[in-house]
């Protein structure tokens, strides 16, 4: 029986695609992109903070800065996952440590300065988002290591 194109680059059907890793770095994405353009938004808070002098003159366009800066930082990383989405899907080990090391740098941001300032009710959205990223991967870990990627 000869194979079609069609059979031939058609995706392997068990344990050769990770699903699970696939659908938490899409989500994963998504939500990292909204959380940095819901934060792009609030940027107005930081400029009627300037005009009623509630940050302080000698600090405000450096906190201005900072803050345009974690923003696009943020939104980098989300279109980071969503790039990474593909290689996780064909198990590839490279994308699976960089989603690793995603998944760690948000749970331990989030833990580090919700512990520093609890009462920022934001910081334990970025320890579910890295738990989003890294429970999925670590529970498919067996495929990727299973795998000649």
């Amino acid at each position: 029986m000869q194979k079609t194109p069609e059979k031939m680059n058609a995706a392997p059907n068990n344990s050769r695609v990770s699903g699970l890793a696939y659908y938490s770095a899409l989500i994963e994405g998504i939500l990292l992109i909204f959380a940095a353009i819901l934060m792009t938004i609030s940027i107005n808070n930081l400029i009627v903070g300037e005009k009623i002098h509630d940050i302080g003159q000698a600090y405000v366009h450096s906190v201005i800065i900072h803050w345009s800066l974690s923003c696009m930082l943020l939104l980098l990383v989300g279109i980071w996952v969503l790039f990474l989405v593909s290689p996780l899907k064909q198990l590839q080990r490279r994308a699976w440590w960089q989603g690793i090391l995603i998944g760690l740098s948000l749970i331990g941001f989030g833990a580090f300065f919700w512990h520093r300032y609890p009462s920022s009710l934001h910081l334990p959205g970025y320890i579910l988002l890295g738990l989003i990223f890294l429970v999925p991967l670590v529970i498919e870990a067996p495929k990727f290591w299973g795998s000649k990627k």
